[in-house]
């Protein structure tokens, strides 16, 4: 039995081993995933998405309704980056400190979790004492939220997790590294840690150890931990604080916490994440005024920075003709920006952060 369960349909990651011009392709059954995961093992890399889903996306089903998870479990994924500091790069001791202080805490606690070395840091999976099926964006928004709450207070009680990226948990449309699969550029196997692996081993230790694959998991500590949800709508609470996130800039703009998780650090985000941060970012550029009263001259300029960072987020099915003529389309025709309102409703809130816009009804 694996150790968290095996949902399906979910969706796998078609990535060759030059990690370029990859493509998500929807999996019935485990059969299909094994036959996907075969053909990639030793050639190339290979990702799925963290959570199975109930529903498919119609008229043509061949993709999830990324809304409906089924969330038996979390990711949290510590690479040589510091997240509170734009992503600068750390030597690889820096998450490797983090991880343990998190397992120290984890195992006082006697809480379940399993750690892989990824090739380049660190995936800790955390199973849940609750399975949560949320059926709409909003439901969604709150165990984003939640989630969001709880990693919090644990950075708290042992110190900023600054090497915890801050894309990963609970990103339900995103993809991560299956555990025990080849991870072509880095060229090793993602492998189980134990404890004494963890506490006691170093970079040189772990990629020796990576050179061979390795089945199976490890479990560390004994108790699935219980998530507390958020039950009220959050944006309408008025005694809760803005949570801490990281805030990512392009230049001297804000990308947005959710449109951060949901768009950036490469993968391969949904073309719905595509388009918010690209009328988001189009919106602030012309100072949020409408399409009408910006020239076309500086809409194009607008459209090449955009198109610009886009490029630079190594989304692993780039296209830099349709990127730019998506942006472009996006751009002249002057779509407003989400509100907070959409993105919570649509699944992509995750927690009320420093920049809620004070939209919508929240109490209905």
């Amino acid at each position: 039995m694996p150790f968290v369960p095996i949902d399906f349909p979910r969706e796998v990651l078609e990535l060759p081993s030059s990690g370029v011009g990859g493509w998500r392709r929807l999996v019935k059954n485990s059969k299909e995933l094994e036959s996907y995961w075969k053909g990639k093992s030793g050639s190339g890399n290979v990702y799925f998405t963290a959570y199975g889903y109930t529903e498919t996306k119609a008229p043509k089903h061949h993709r999830v309704e990324y809304n409906t998870p089924l969330i038996h479990h979390f990711v949290m994924d510590f690479d040589c980056k510091d997240f509170k500091n734009g992503g600068e790069d750390v030597e690889f001791e820096k998450p490797h400190t983090e991880v343990k202080r998190l397992h120290r805490m984890l195992m006082n606690d006697n809480t379940s979790h399993f750690i892989w070395f990824s090739g380049g840091g660190f995936h800790v999976w955390i199973p849940l004492k609750e399975t949560l099926s949320p059926k709409s964006g909003n439901e969604l928004s709150r165990i984003k939220h939640s989630g969001r709450v709880l990693i919090n207070s644990w950075e708290k009680k042992i110190g900023t997790l600054r090497c915890n990226d801050p894309t990963v948990a609970f990103d339900t449309s995103g993809m991560i590294r299956i555990p025990n699969s080849y991870n072509a550029r880095r060229e090793c196997w993602s492998i189980p840690l134990s404890s004494e692996d963890i506490l006691n081993g170093d970079f040189d230790y772990y990629m020796d150890k990576a050179q061979e694959s390795h089945s199976g998991y490890i479990e560390l500590g004994e108790n699935k931990l219980e998530l507390k949800i958020i039950k009220s709508r959050i944006m309408n609470m008025a005694d809760v604080k803005p949570i801490e996130i990281p805030t990512v800039f392009l230049d001297d703009v804000i990308i947005l916490p959710c449109l951060s998780q949901a768009a950036l650090g490469g993968g391969n985000p949904t073309h719905r994440a595509r388009f918010h941060l690209a009328s988001y970012l189009a919106d602030r550029f012309r100072m949020f005024f409408p399409a009408w009263q910006i020239s076309n001259e500086d809409k194009k300029k607008h459209s090449k920075i955009i198109s610009k960072f886009c490029a630079g987020q190594n989304w692993v099915d780039y296209n830099k003709e349709v990127t730019e003529q998506q942006v472009a389309s996006i751009v002249m025709a002057g779509y407003p920006h989400a509100t907070c309102t959409t993105l919570y409703d649509e699944g992509f809130c995750i927690g009320k952060c420093q920049f809620y816009d004070g939209s919508g009804d929240w109490g209905k």
